[in-house]
């Protein structure tokens, strides 16, 4: 399919998926690309008129294996628990914590593990919460993983374990374990010096599980790609280090033998595990920096928000475009998952941007009025145009009197000078 930034769908993608979008501006929205009707429309899960500018959406992620909670975090210290129903319907509470900015939310036992961007890990429990609504549970520092801490990152087979990746050698990937009142049971090594004998800059950026709690692969600002093995070494295993001029690795997301890394300048890429050296593919179709990736259960459609306010669905195998949808708003996170046989229409919300139109089936001739009336009218731009003056009328009126007074002046020297020829 041909680059385009208009809303598409491929014809061939018939799978019926549903995608949760968080925005730079900290707007929650549902997106239903398995609507017949009209599959771009837009519904807004969260309050606008709550939103302020540190609404920003920072991380996302799914609280349960049926995938019907969803943990959302900003930049303020206010995370969000929304629960899906069955029939459509969305209920939302809200947790605060000590710390922020939240840049990753887990679930585990009943608790809610956030990862503050200061190196801290909180957990608040649920329950206790529930029991005192009126004075809210302090939440606990589990762990001090350094001074910085870009993502945090939970195992989805092992949900025990959880991975924190920052900026700086202090920060680099760890590898702790919930179950054990939080122990550290790994932390990363770095590459041996340069060959100027210089420390390798690090910066894991976002963090991945490729096989089980086992098997981890970062990628970074710096423009490497990293897969490490807890049970062998502390250093990477393999690596892909880019020597490409502002190749800046930003997300991560892994599925199988396969990492599929997002960079800031709107390049995505996936790897083979087994061969590291170079990528096997490309996606297009992007004109801004990918911000958030995210797999379905099967692996075979790859979601991606970006900051040209696009969300994407890519075929992970054959690198097709199946879905681009604008969403008014940079994207910053997104989650993809398969819809269920009860929800076929968007998630109902009070605060809805688009609304759906339901004749569908009219003529073209309908559609058309139906798009007239929809588009406002603006009355000061109206009023504008009339009080303008008709251009081409006053040039017709005014155009043989300019023609006849200078044709006038042109032939009155010409006489004199005969005149006076005459007369010498």
């Amino acid at each position: 399919m041909k680059w385009t930034t208009a809303n598409l769908k491929h014809a061939n993608y018939t799978a019926k998926h549903e995608l949760f979008v968080g925005t730079h501006t900290g707007s929650f929205k549902h997106l239903l690309p398995a609507a017949d009707q009209n599959p771009h429309a837009q519904s807004n899960l969260s309050e606008l008129s709550a939103l302020d500018k540190e609404s920003r959406v920072t991380s996302l992620a799914f609280g349960n294996e049926a995938q019907t909670e969803i943990l959302l975090g900003r930049v303020k210290n206010v995370a969000e628990l929304h629960s899906l129903g069955v029939g459509g319907g969305v209920t939302t509470r809200s947790i605060a914590f000590t710390g922020a900015p939240i840049v990753g939310l887990a679930r585990y036992n009943n608790n809610l593990i956030a990862g503050i961007g200061d190196g801290q890990i909180q957990s608040m429990s649920l329950a206790a919460e529930e029991e005192a609504e009126e004075e809210p549970a302090t939440a606990s520092v589990i762990i001090k993983t350094g001074d910085q801490m870009d993502h945090l990152r939970q195992c989805p087979t092992a949900t025990n374990i959880v991975a924190t990746g920052g900026k700086a050698r202090q920060n680099n990937l760890k590898v702790y374990d919930l179950s054990a009142d939080g122990k550290q049971i790994f932390n990363s090594k770095n590459l041996p010096n340069d060959y100027l004998q210089l420390e390798v800059p690090v910066w894991d950026s976002d963090i991945g599980f490729v096989d089980g709690p086992n098997v981890l692969a970062t990628c970074s600002r710096h423009g490497y790609v990293r897969l490490y093995d807890t049970r062998k070494q502390r250093r990477p295993v393999t690596h892909f280090a880019s020597e490409e001029h502002g190749m800046s690795f930003a997300a991560l997301v892994a599925h199988d033998n396969y990492i599929y890394t997002g960079t800031t300048m709107g390049a995505l890429k996936a790897f083979d595990t087994r061969r590291m050296k170079t990528h096997v593919h490309t996606y297009k179709g992007f004109t801004g920096g990918i911000s958030d990736l995210h797999l379905d259960e099967t692996g075979k459609y790859l979601s991606s928000a970006s900051l040209d306010r696009y969300v994407r669905v890519h075929e992970a195998e054959s690198t097709v475009l199946l879905y681009q949808c604008y969403v008014k708003s940079k994207a910053t996170k997104v989650l993809i998952r398969e819809l269920s046989e009860q929800q076929q229409q968007p998630r109902q919300s009070s605060d809805d941007e688009d609304e759906v139109e339901q004749d569908v089936k009219s003529h073209k001739s309908n559609k058309n009025k139906r798009q007239l009336k929809a588009t406002p009218l603006d009355a000061e731009y109206e009023d504008m145009f009339d009080q303008m003056p008709t251009v081409g009328d006053s040039d017709e009126d005014e155009a043989p009197e300019k023609q006849t007074s200078s044709a006038a002046k042109r032939k009155a020297p010409r006489q004199t000078l005969k005149t006076k020829k005459k007369k010498q």
